[in-house]
């Protein structure tokens, strides 16, 4: 059976729960497109405003540092929202979101977006948290590139990424790993250092890559690893 537009949207984190009616007459505001990899869906100093949603797939929001080269701030996997910024502070869009595979979204325009913003309490609260996570995760991409090894820059992204109160002894599996150019340009390297660091973690017996997944199988290893650097 076809999932609908509807249904679609109530997989979204930030509209998880808003009542039928809501998601009903929200669906109808939206503008539905599926989008190939590589496609620009925002640029950088854009002044547009539209507001989206990732329905599937997966994106990277980029930016450019001061000589010029193009780094991921995150990488983004379905289904979620971005461009929320513009439509709170109707200044131009401060980073470019590019599609990394195949994805569909939806948007809905500048007046739609700040209706459902401000006039929805479940959807302001989780805004505001979902800023406070996105704070906390630019806190800790900092401390990642301070590390001087790749190998150690790729351990703290990959314990960044370990739920919350997680047991140690677990072996953790990140789903989806980002391809080795996305880590590259996460962790402001090359791709070939990035699969030289991984299987350096794989060689010591700290991770196992299974296809697009990989197991964290020594988490207190990883952190030591970052202690001794």
């Amino acid at each position: 059976m076809k999932v609908t537009h509807t249904k679609l949207l109530a997989q979204v984190p930030l509209l998880t729960d808003l009542p039928t009616e809501l998601l009903e007459s929200l669906a109808k505001s939206c503008r539905f497109e599926q989008v190939n990899r590589g496609h620009v869906i925002i640029d950088r100093h854009d002044t547009t405003r539209r507001f989206f949603f990732l329905l599937s797939g997966q994106v990277r929001m980029l930016d450019l540092n001061r000589q010029g080269q193009e780094i991921a701030l995150a990488i983004l996997d379905a289904p979620t929202h971005f461009g929320e910024l513009a439509v709170i502070d109707s200044l131009p869009r401060s980073a470019s979101v590019q599609a990394t595979i195949r994805c569909e979204v939806a948007s809905i325009s500048p007046q739609d977006a700040e209706k459902l913003i401000y006039t929805v309490p479940q959807v302001s609260r989780k805004i505001m948290q979902n800023m406070a996570t996105v704070i906390r995760n630019n806190n800790l991409h900092r401390q990642v590139l301070q590390q001087q090894s790749i190998s150690n820059r790729l351990a703290a992204y990959l314990l960044g990424q370990l739920p919350k109160n997680i047991d140690p002894k677990e072996t953790v599996c990140i789903r989806n790993l980002p391809i080795q150019y996305d880590l590259s340009i996460l962790l402001g390297t090359t791709r070939e250092s990035i699969s030289r660091a991984l299987t350096t973690l794989v060689d010591e017996g700290l991770v196992t890559k299974d296809g697009k997944n990989l197991y964290l199988n020594d988490i207190p290893g990883l952190y030591q690893l970052l202690e001794d650097d």
